[in-house]
């Protein structure tokens, strides 16, 4: 029996098994893996955001200290991993005229000061953390794959695969995008569908990229559903060379994902940049979008970081709902409140920190441009936009700076290309529903 059972060791879980424990609470940490640390899927691994507010908070990197540092919520994590930082988010349409968040030249020359942000090594980052979370007392169970759980009495049961059950008063669900406790429990049966999201791509060394310091997205195809593409630098680096991450994202789980991927290497605009590249491991993966869920709290289980999350909470957003739950969860213990009123200050801070500021249907509007236009009317699009748009890196605020930027070429556009002023008026008057119509037909909706 323990106090706090958690659910998935990733970024939220470990934060809050070793919040938990710091608090003197007994915990048990559940990982479908056997190596906690292992990054089997595809990840970016960008700090989300050092050049802007999310979720209310303003995070610090501070390499001296090795913390990120959390300053509204109060409280740091230790890093002591290597990160590298990048200074523009461009975009490119299909013939390659650009839209940057951040001008590139003047942020660099600014240093730290002029980031866009940075990325770190994920793998370290949890092993850091691990060992921190089997100090302060957490029991590591790795192997276990959850597949339900109920609540018995004032006991809440966590049931795994292996036929063990972890019992706790409270339980934090934190095993992400594709949560097998929020299935179990019903949690998805009424969260709209958006579309299945597919990526597959290479870690890279030796690329000619035009700006070797910024984050790149290509947009390789157009059409419903569109094909994006990314190339993220890694913070580490391989025999002593910058390392890339060079993945295709689209929406359309029946597309060959792979073929198109090597269509972007080798044979489309952006071939050049991979002339003399070398692929050095290949990665991958897969999940569904949905609408969060509202209330992230069913029988005494809390649901932090991706699996109650429209896309992903990124790791900066896990890390915080992770603290946040686990601190709601052992001040609920302390006081004998276990039920959701122990909880509540928890389900304030989702609403007030993720619900009300970062509007789900904002970040589904970074599809619409592609679904919508043609590659010609991007490239025609991105080419009366001169001027780089403000340095920021948080998905949710990208879309709202670019229709900024359209508004102020919208007469260029009225005078030019009547027919296409309808479609960008379409960016903010469409719901994602209708927007979203084929990715969500060809998508593969698993609510239960």
């Amino acid at each position: 029996m323990f106090d706090i059972v958690v659910v998935g060791a990733g970024p939220a879980g470990l934060a809050a098994a070793k919040t938990a424990a710091e608090n003197g609470m007994s915990v048990a940490l559940l990982e479908r893996k056997d190596t906690v640390h292992e990054i089997l899927r595809m990840c970016g691994m960008m700090l989300v955001t050092l050049s802007g507010h999310y979720m209310g908070e303003r995070v610090v990197h501070n390499p001296d200290a090795q913390l990120i540092c959390f300053p509204h919520n109060g409280f740091n994590m230790r890093y002591d991993g290597p990160t590298k930082d990048f200074f523009s988010w461009i975009l490119y349409s299909p013939n390659q005229e650009t839209i940057a968040y951040g001008d590139y030249e003047v942020n660099i020359k600014k240093g730290k000061k002029g980031r866009a942000s940075a990325v770190y090594d994920k793998s370290w980052f949890l092993r850091g953390l691990l060992e921190e979370c089997k100090k302060l007392g957490v029991k590591m169970f790795s192997g276990e794959n959850v597949i339900s759980v109920n609540k018995e009495g004032e006991t809440v049961c966590v049931y795994t695969a292996s036929g063990k059950c972890f019992k706790g008063i409270f339980a934090i669900a934190a095993d992400g995008r594709q949560s097998r406790v929020a299935r179990s429990m019903g949690m998805n049966t009424n969260r709209s569908f958006f579309g299945s999201v597919t990526s597959v791509g290479y870690e890279m060394t030796n690329l000619e990229l035009p700006q070797p310091h910024a984050l790149h997205m290509p947009l390789v195809q157009s059409g419903n559903p569109p094909m994006l593409g990314f190339i993220i630098p890694r913070a580490h680096y391989y025999e002593g060379e910058d390392v890339w991450l060079v993945m295709i994202t689209n929406v359309n789980p029946r597309a060959d994902h792979e073929a198109i991927l090597e269509h972007f290497i080798h044979k489309s605009s952006f071939a050049p940049w991979f002339k003399n590249a070398r692929k050095i491991r290949k990665c991958g993966c897969a999940g569904n979008v949905y609408e969060p869920i509202y209330y992230p709290y069913k029988d005494n289980v809390l649901f932090a970081g991706d699996a109650g999350w429209c896309q992903e909470a990124e790791m900066t957003g896990a890390v915080m709902s992770g603290w946040k739950a686990a601190c709601a969860a052992v001040f609920a213990l302390l006081e004998g409140q276990y039920a959701k009123e122990g909880v509540q200050s928890y389900l304030d801070w989702w609403k007030e920190y993720y619900i009300d500021k970062l509007d789900h249907t904002v970040f589904l509007k970074n599809l619409y441009m592609p679904i919508i236009c043609t590659d010609e009317e991007i490239d025609y699009i991105f080419s009366k936009i001169q001027n780089a748009l403000p340095t920021v890196l948080d998905p949710y605020v990208v879309p709202e700076e670019m229709g900024v930027a359209l508004s102020k070429i919208m007469p260029v556009i009225q005078q030019e290309r009547p027919k296409l002023l309808q479609k960008i008026l379409d960016f903010s008057s469409l719901p994602p529903e209708v927007a979203l119509r084929e990715t969500i037909r060809v998508g593969y909706n698993c609510t239960k």
